[in-house]
C-alpha cells in the first residue's frame, strides 16, 4: 500500500513539473510585415526630404553645371541638398555660371526616380531667369519640357522659390535640367541654392 502511494506521488510530481515546463506560457511568436522600401524611406527622408500621404519630396544627391564660377564655391555641388545660403546675395553656397551674361544648364540627380509633381527651385540671387526646366526619362533616354519661359525680373525679394507645377508626365524621373538665360536682362548672375523633387513612387490617381 505503501509502494502505491510513493509510486503515485512520484507520478503527481512528474505531472506537475511537465505542466510548468519553461515556455509553456510564453505568447506565441508573431511576424511583423515590412514594406519594401521602408528602410530606404527612413534613411533617404532624414537625410533629402519627407514623405507625406504617399507624396515624396526630395533634395538632390548630385549635379553637374555647363559651366560654374569657381570650386567648390559656386560649383555645381552648392545646389544639391537643402537650402543654405544665409539670405539674398551672392553667397558661394549656391550654384553660379562662369559668365554673369550667358545661357546655361543645371542638371540635378534625385535619390530615386519619383512620378513628379511638382519641382521647387530655390534662387539666392538675382532670380527669376530661369526659362526651360525639363525631366529625364530614362527609358527614352530624352528630355521633356515641363517649363518654357522668358527670364523674369521680379520685384519680390530673393531668396525666391520657383514653384513647377508638372503634368502631362507619366514617367518616372530622378534627373531635372535647369536652364538660365542671363543673357536678356542684365541682372547677372542668377545663382540656384537648390532644388527639390516632389512626387509619387506610384502613378498618381487621376
Amino acid at each position: 500500500m505503501n509502494s502505491d502511494r510513493r509510486v503515485f506521488s512520484l507520478i503527481l510530481i512528474l505531472f506537475l513539473l511537465g505542466s510548468c515546463s519553461p515556455g509553456n506560457d510564453q505568447p506565441e511568436a508573431t511576424s511583423t510585415e515590412v514594406q519594401e522600401g521602408s528602410a530606404l524611406d527612413a534613411a533617404t527622408e532624414g537625410a533629402t526630404g519627407e514623405q507625406t500621404a504617399g507624396l515624396i519630396s526630395q533634395w538632390g544627391i548630385s549635379a553637374e553645371a555647363s559651366s560654374e564660377f569657381a570650386n567648390p564655391e559656386w560649383s555645381a555641388s552648392q545646389a544639391v541638398g537643402s537650402p543654405d545660403a544665409p539670405g539674398c546675395g551672392d553667397y558661394q553656397f549656391a550654384w553660379a555660371s562662369a559668365a554673369s551674361d550667358s545661357i546655361e544648364t543645371l542638371e540635378i540627380i534625385f535619390p530615386r526616380p519619383l512620378y513628379p509633381q511638382k519641382i521647387n527651385i530655390h534662387e539666392s540671387f538675382n532670380p527669376d531667369q530661369v526659362v526651360k526646366v525639363e525631366v529625364f526619362n530614362a527609358d527614352t533616354g530624352a528630355y521633356y519640357t515641363v517649363l518654357q519661359k522668358n527670364p523674369l525680373q521680379i520685384d519680390r525679394p530673393c531668396p525666391y522659390e520657383l514653384q513647377v507645377l508638372v503634368e502631362g508626365i507619366d514617367f518616372k524621373t530622378g534627373q531635372v535640367r535647369i536652364t538660365v538665360d542671363q543673357s536678356q536682362l542684365g541682372l547677372g548672375w542668377n545663382e540656384i541654392d537648390a532644388v527639390q523633387l516632389v512626387g509619387f513612387l506610384t502613378p498618381p490617381e487621376d
